[in-house]
């Protein structure tokens, strides 16, 4: 019985930081509970991470509007602008940003332009990258 529970029950805690004298006056209840209470901790922590990792790609792509947004930009398009200020966490967000706020939207609006326009950017040089390999492939 004691094989049991050393290799079964034991490598579930000690990953919590229970020591092997302190796993012995523990009971299978109170194991589950650390394990359970552990999992739901790493789970809170992935999903922070996810927010911040999401919160990180955001700024990234204000920075690429900002900088290679502009060289693309149409004449007349209003130019694109980093945010001045932090975004916060604590509203409703779609896709990150506040949509009760006009320059939210505006900022939204400026990344399916920038978006739009990479795409296209990318569209007229598909052929280019083609004749090129063309070429290269006769060299």
């Amino acid at each position: 019985m004691r094989e049991y529970y050393e290799h079964e029950w034991m490598p579930k805690v000690m990953p919590l930081g229970v020591s092997y004298d302190e796993f012995w006056t523990l009971n299978p209840r109170k194991v589950n509970i650390m394990v359970d209470a552990y999992n739901e901790a790493k789970k809170a922590e992935i999903r922070t991470q996810n927010m911040l990792f999401h919160l990180e790609g955001m700024y990234f792509a204000d920075a690429l509007c900002a900088t290679i947004g502009n060289m693309f930009r149409g004449r007349g398009q209003k130019a694109f602008e980093y945010p001045k200020e932090p975004y916060t966490l604590d509203l409703e967000y779609e896709d990150g940003l506040d949509m009760s706020d006009e320059s939210e939207r505006d900022i939204a609006r400026q990344r399916r332009n920038f978006v739009t326009q990479l795409n296209n950017m990318f569209r007229d040089l598909e052929p280019v990258v083609e004749r090129k390999k063309k070429e290269n492939a006769e060299h």
